[in-house]
């Protein structure tokens, strides 16, 4: 996550916290969600203040927007990288990154971070518990250039 925090707000449960930056040494925007429930998946859709969205249906009829300021949108896809505790344990010592275990090689050097690359008209998903970095490569913001 850059420097440049950008408004953003969500609207819905009050367990998931959002935040955004511009992406730092690259284009588009990063997307910072905390799931803090303990049992709900979250299915997260974005606006742009009102101008562009993309929607979703959402588990249990609720909707939930994570508003941002208006960009455009020119590409399919987006990275995510979900963060999540062994067998949804958040006393466990082991990580999950994307559903692989975290951990470093003999030499302690951390591996490449592999994203999952995500539709970009699919609602982003927060399990349970879990800390998920969404990059948007495709939004240009006039603040982020």
């Amino acid at each position: 996550m850059g420097r440049n925090v950008l408004s953003t707000s969500f609207s819905g449960t009050k367990k998931i916290r959002a935040y955004a930056h511009c992406a730092k040494e690259s284009k588009g925007i990063t997307l910072l969600l905390i799931n803090l429930d303990n049992s709900t998946t979250v299915q997260a859709n974005v606006k742009f203040n009102n101008t562009s969205s993309l929607r979703h249906k959402i588990k249990a009829h609720r909707k939930h927007v994570i508003e941002l300021p208006q960009g455009s949108v020119k590409g399919n896809s987006r990275e995510e990288y979900h963060l999540t505790a062994k067998d949804g344990n958040i006393h466990s010592q082991t990580m999950l990154l994307n559903g692989n275990i975290l951990s470093v090689n003999s030499s302690g050097d951390i591996p490449p971070l592999e994203p999952l690359l995500v539709n970009s008209t699919e609602a982003i998903r927060a399990a349970p518990f879990s800390i998920v970095f969404v990059h948007m490569p495709y939004i240009d913001l006039p603040t982020c250039r």
